[in-house]
């Protein structure tokens, strides 16, 4: 739906205290949401989660029975959104805009346990990390690691550089914006996305996950051709992966436009454990086939069909507004229901067999444990570095095929079978332990555990550490109990001929 116009000056767009806005009728009741272009992309790991924290802050409780309120932290975008009558939404989006301005702060600490309990129930998505690393798109994959270390100017800072009225927009769906709704935000700048980073020297590549986590995803141009292949490849996978009671509920694709012209398309099967090798089998075939064009222009009408009337659904719940909002941040064009409907019945079986092949050659396929490796036209994603750091080497206590490299560039990890190496300019984040322990985590995903006490002569490279990566990425964590900190192995030593 594109933003109606104001009666009083038809060329211009509405807009309520400089935020401008979409407005279109639904069937249902009135609801609005306020969304802002920032997300996970733009936290620096050091202090991930600081996005989600201010969300909480500035959201109000519950509801009262009959309405709705929620909020949420998605990867380039933050929103808070409400459904009841127009003085309800009115409330709750000009509350929200002023405790942007004057930060609860009192809240923090309750905030920042609620956060961890949400976090416990979180099923990690570990694709990001690998194909993008440890910064912008790989923040999906990573735990809110910054939450202890958050200050109330630190979420100042935030909340001033972000939510502001031009990176800010307004959707409402309802016949009217509602009276009373301001939005005094303060005055900033419009501020677009990071550019995606790799990690992935080649695709298609593979990496192994967890015992029963099977997952593909990909990255395409943006478009009704690449939406019909993600609700084709589902409805493929539905039928064609292993049977069972329940199966269709356990598969599922999902579309993710992005603001730099882009979509991730992601599909993931929970698996039951003696399926792991078939599954895996299953989806490695039919993505093969997929990419070689065995497409049914039959099926292509037919989902094209399903993903129209899904769009004519959407449009009358008002569940369009949210993307066309993101849209109008992002500078991508608006398009009308009808506009958007005859987009996705032009797309054609040769249009989805292109998006396939296209998907096929930049896919990351996450492989459950145990099964095999050896996959025809997939390479290894890159689980470590290539080479160590220049610097002093400290072997292991009681192992000397371990070796610690300190140099003035960065730390490295040998311990005979590969390398971890970290660079102080490419490091995102620096965990510290009291005992002197320290993890360092490079830009491209790269861990490095440098603990002083499995190596000889190794006491000031915590101090070298400490001296060389960054104030801004260090992470100082409480103290390990002793069973967690780690030793080197125990030596018996007998007497000769003994």
């Amino acid at each position: 739906m594109l933003p109606r116009m104001s009666p009083r000056d038809p060329d211009a767009p509405l807009e309520v205290d400089g935020v401008p806005v979409l407005l279109a009728p639904v069937t249902g009741p009135a609801h609005a949401g306020l969304v802002f272009r920032v997300g996970l992309v733009d936290e620096p790991l050091a202090r991930r989660g600081i996005t989600h924290l201010l969300e909480h802050l500035v959201a109000p409780g519950t509801a009262r029975s009959g309405t709705h309120r929620d909020s949420r932290t998605e990867t380039e975008h933050v929103y808070f959104h409400a459904q009841g009558t127009d003085e309800e939404i009115a409330a709750f989006l000009t509350g929200v805009c002023d405790r942007l301005r004057d930060l609860p702060v009192d809240r923090i600490a309750p905030e920042r346990d609620a956060l961890r309990a949400e976090a416990a129930g979180r099923r990690a998505d570990w694709m990001p990390m690998w194909r993008h690393g440890a910064r912008d798109f790989g923040m999906p994959s990573y735990p809110e690691l910054g939450l202890d270390a958050l200050t109330a100017e630190h979420l100042g800072d935030w909340a001033a550089r972000w939510f502001t009225r031009e990176n800010a927009a307004l959707w409402v769906g309802g016949e009217a914006i509602p009276a009373g709704l301001k939005l005094d935000l303060p005055s900033g700048e419009r501020r677009p996305a990071p550019a995606p980073s790799s990690t992935l020297p080649s695709t298609p590549a593979y990496f192994v996950a967890g015992e029963t986590d099977l997952g593909w995803d990909t990255v395409v141009p943006r478009g009704p051709r690449a939406a019909v292949f993600a609700n084709l490849l589902e409805r493929r996978m539905i039928r064609e992966l292993p049977a069972g009671p329940g199966d269709a509920e356990r598969i599922r694709t999902r579309y993710e436009p992005r603001a730099d012209g882009t979509a991730r398309i992601v599909a993931t099967i929970e698996l039951r454990p003696d399926d792991a090798e078939a599954a895996l089998g299953a989806l490695v075939r039919l993505l093969d086939e997929l990419a070689g064009g065995q497409i049914d222009e039959a099926e292509v009408a037919a989902v094209t069909e399903l993903t129209a009337d899904g769009l004519r659904t959407a449009r009358q719940r008002g569940a369009r507004l949210p993307g066309q909002a993101f849209n109008l941040l992002t500078g991508h064009p608006l398009q009308s229901l009808g506009e958007a409907v005859a987009a996705v019945r032009e797309v054609t079986r040769d249009d989805v067999a292109e998006v396939a092949a296209r998907a096929y050659r930049s896919g990351l396929l996450m492989t459950p444990a145990g099964t095999r490796t050896e996959l025809p036209g997939y390479t290894a994603a890159p689980a470590a570095s290539a080479e160590t750091v220049p610097g002093r080497v400290h072997h292991g206590r009681g192992n000397r095929a371990l070796r610690l490299v300190a140099g003035p560039d960065g730390v490295s990890v040998d311990d005979g079978e590969s390398i971890a190496s970290v660079r102080y300019d490419a490091c995102a984040a620096l965990l510290a332990w009291p005992d002197g322990g320290r993890q360092l985590i490079g830009e491209d995903a790269v861990v490095v555990r440098a603990e002083p006490a499995l190596y000889r002569r190794a006491g000031r490279v915590t101090a070298e550490i400490d001296a060389r990566v960054p104030a801004d990425r260090r992470i100082d964590l409480a103290a390990r109990e002793p069973a967690a900190i780690p030793r080197p192995p125990r030596t018996r030593w007998f007497r000769s001929g003994a």
